[in-house]
């Protein structure tokens, strides 16, 4: 079953068939409409507050257990109407002294090098730890091993992608920075 999503419209909402859906419209000037296989989907599209971002976009947001100093990453990559999701666990190990700063700088490298694998020449990176943006940048100097690391990781890869940058305030509903949260959270099992 397919879920027609009218944005802009006559009257948005969700619509259960292509004929709904074109009701809502024809003769709207302006009209923002999307199908969606599911209907989570087509509920978080329709609740999206940051809708006005072009291109491939990624939210990323990191995780800490205290209790085994485990670290993860949760990713939302959209590009081209499709959402992709990405998790990752990291054990225990020299960076975990940095909590969740580590998955965060982890999950940036992650989906960058995703970015540069699979030909993607520009992303808009959403991040709520500001080290993301500055260390890529160049206005933060490295200091830590883990910023060290991220560093020279983008040192190789900088040529070969442009990378925009939002800064998302955590925990203020946004949908996808708050899917990426919960992401990183399910990695850790808490």
């Amino acid at each position: 079953m397919k879920y027609y999503v009218v944005k802009k419209g006559n009257n948005p909402g969700i619509y259960n068939s292509w004929e709904e859906c074109e009701k809502e419209i024809k003769g709207y000037k302006g009209a923002i409409f999307k199908s969606f296989s599911t209907y989570e989907d087509a509920k978080m599209y329709l609740d999206e507050k940051e809708n006005n971002i072009e291109g491939v976009v990624c939210y990323i947001d990191g995780s800490y257990d205290k209790l085994t100093e485990n670290y993860s990453f949760g990713g939302v990559l959209l590009k081209d109407g499709v959402k992709y999701t990405f998790k990752k666990k990291y054990l225990k190990d020299e960076f975990s002294k940095y909590h969740n700063v580590a998955g965060e700088i982890k999950g940036a490298a992650f989906i960058l090098n995703y970015c540069v694998n699979n030909n993607i020449k520009e992303i808009t990176i959403c991040y709520d730890y500001l080290g993301i943006e500055k260390w890529y940048n160049g206005s933060w100097k490295a200091l830590s091993d883990i910023a060290k690391l991220y560093v020279n990781f983008v040192l190789q890869i900088k040529d070969k992608i442009k990378v925009n940058f939002i800064k998302i305030k955590s925990h203020t509903n946004n949908l996808y920075n708050d899917l990426a949260d919960k992401l990183a959270k399910e990695a850790l099992g808490i």
